[in-house]
């Protein structure tokens, strides 16, 4: 492939980017981070900068779309910035399949092909972790019924066995002399069903080992090392959202298996903060959409139908790597303001702006959650609590009726600023970079 090469006696010592972004979103993920990605990237290039674009976590279970000059591509593993990107780097906290990647990069113009790096310390995913992601869901849903919900992309397993300390990293496959010694090592994970390991054959073996050895695998410390003495921006993607956090996401349980937060996803891809001179953004959506398990507070209730009706005709949201159609409801202040608290966000971007007059036609109010009360005692919370299922959304409403398009969606963003406690500072009215708007 033709990429840069790397001498390692030339690093240099440089100590950060003195350029760079994290775009990441608030929510439960599908806000529309690929459209911010692809118009920061085109900003920095504007300005003379060469890019180095990354993900450092999550796998090939959520897609980011990017429209271009009228042409859609749905992104999984690869950044959404490769069509502007100098380099694009998949960090060590990746769990990544390489036959996907190697099809997933036909999508890129020949000449960005190259470009594509992968950390060897990043993870090797593939169908026996997807086998056993489909296998722990059926045996959730036998004994107690809930389902995580999860795209069965085999993250949560692959995640588990790299904890365990028995995952297979790149550098380990690259080390295989053969695929035979790579079949060994996938099939040796200690306390998989037995039945679930026969489903992996030595041919599909054959063909990850392939598909590694056509891949540019990398230490990335000297790539990033040389990328900040050379004077590149970078700009990191996370992959999901805050509020499917592991950590800090819905319920703890009812989420995604890697960090998603600005500062978590950075450690995994090896950056620290102050790689990020231009700070991070939050996309959020001017409603709130979810798929998966576990509680959805604002979801819009059944006499609400027809307001989420409208959104799908307008919109789609269906998820870009399942085609699940995502539930959808009210704006959730009390979700973001969290999302706030746990991030470093310089500036917030709300999509879908445009689908809100809209909702005229099946509405005459709009709601904004504002605050939680606990089911039980009445009582008010202006925090994210764990325990969802506990609590109800109280709204605050905003009567639209007889009012102009501008009109709804200037009162809007000022509602929803008076709620998070932060100003918005761009609005997305359509996918592409041109419906991008500052406010």
């Amino acid at each position: 492939m033709n990429v840069p090469i790397f001498d390692s006696t030339k690093i240099g010592n440089k100590a950060t980017f003195d350029a760079g972004k994290i775009v990441f979103g608030g929510l439960f993920g599908d806000e529309g981070k690929g459209k911010i990605v692809d118009i920061t990237c085109a900003e920095y290039k504007a300005a003379g900068r060469k890019i180095l674009s990354i993900r450092g976590q999550g796998s090939g279970n959520a897609g980011h779309t990017v429209v271009v000059d009228g042409v859609k591509r749905d992104f999984h593993y690869l950044t959404s910035a490769g069509l502007e990107a100098d380099i694009m780097l998949l960090g060590a906290g990746m769990l990544i399949d390489p036959i996907r990647v190697l099809k997933e990069a036909k999508q890129l113009p020949e000449d960005k092909r190259g470009i594509l790096m992968i950390d060897e310390r990043a993870t090797l995913c593939c169908d026996l972790d997807r086998v056993m992601d489909t296998w722990l869901e059926n045996e959730r849903a036998v004994n107690d019924g809930k389902v995580v919900g999860t795209t069965k992309s085999g993250v949560g397993p692959a995640t588990a066995v790299r904890a365990q300390r028995d995952h297979v990293t790149f550098a380990d496959a690259m080390e295989c002399e053969t695929p035979d010694e790579l079949y060994d090592k996938l099939i040796s994970r200690p306390g998989t069903p037995i039945k679930v390991l026969a489903t992996v054959t030595r041919a599909y073996v054959k063909e990850l080992f392939d598909a590694v050895h056509k891949l540019h695998i990398v230490n990335s410390q000297g790539v990033i090392t040389m990328c900040r003495n050379a004077g590149y921006a970078v700009l990191l993607e996370v992959s999901q959202a805050v509020c499917l956090d592991p950590l800090f996401g819905n319920g703890g349980h009812f989420c995604t298996s890697t960090p998603c937060t600005d500062i978590g996803a950075a450690a995994f891809a090896g950056l620290t903060f102050d790689d990020f001179y231009d700070g991070s953004v939050m996309v959020l959506k001017a409603y709130a959409s979810k798929v998966g398990g576990g509680k959805f507070p604002t979801k819009f209730s059944k006499e609400e139908t027809a307001i989420a009706q409208i959104i799908y005709d307008e919109v789609g949201e269906c998820g870009v790597t399942t085609g699940r159609k995502r539930d959808l409801g009210w704006f959730d202040g009390v979700a973001v303001r969290a999302s706030i608290m746990r991030t470093n966000c310089r500036e917030i971007c709300v999509n879908c702006m445009d689908v809100i007059p809209m909702l005229t036609k099946a509405t005459g109010t709009l709601k904004v959650c504002w605050g939680y009360r606990e089911i039980s005692t009445g009582n008010i919370t202006y925090v994210w609590p764990y325990n969802l299922e506990k609590y109800e959304p109280v709204y605050t409403s905003m009567c639209i009726k007889g009012m102009t398009e501008d009109n709804i969606i200037r009162e809007y963003t000022q509602l929803i600023t008076s709620i998070i406690g932060r100003k918005i500072d761009w609005i997305g009215m359509g996918p592409s970079r041109e419906d991008l708007i500052k406010v």
